[in-house]
């Protein structure tokens, strides 16, 4: 009888710990489906934040060579356009170029 006894609470241990094992199982797989769902998500954030970094650098080259130009080419351009209006007496761009800050001699720098 106690042979018996011991053999079933053994039987009962193991189906215990067998359902135990199989909640557990369930379980894990429910917190890694989760799991691999947020990578998922933060891999998909990441490729966008990625592509819109390649975007803001591309803008900002843009932006740097814009800049380049502007200040290679510039003041170059102002000069001669305010000595264009000088030699030919154009009082509309001295009006356009007094507009924006800048001031014309109106008398003709000497040529060599």
């Amino acid at each position: 009888m106690p042979f018996a006894l011991l053999s079933t609470a053994s039987s009962g241990l193991a189906l215990l710990l067998s359902l135990w094992f199989l909640v557990g199982t369930w379980s894990n797989q429910s917190f890694e489906s989760k799991l691999l769902k947020q990578q998922d998500e933060i891999q998909a954030h990441q490729l966008a934040i990625q592509a819109q970094q390649q975007q803001l650098q591309a803008q900002q080259q843009q932006i740097e060579g814009a800049a380049q130009l502007q200040n290679q080419i510039g003041p170059a351009m102002l000069r001669d356009l305010a000595q264009l209006s000088v030699t030919n007496k154009n009082n509309k761009i001295t009006e356009l170029l007094k507009k924006y800050g800048l001031e014309v001699n109106q008398t003709p720098a000497p040529t060599n």
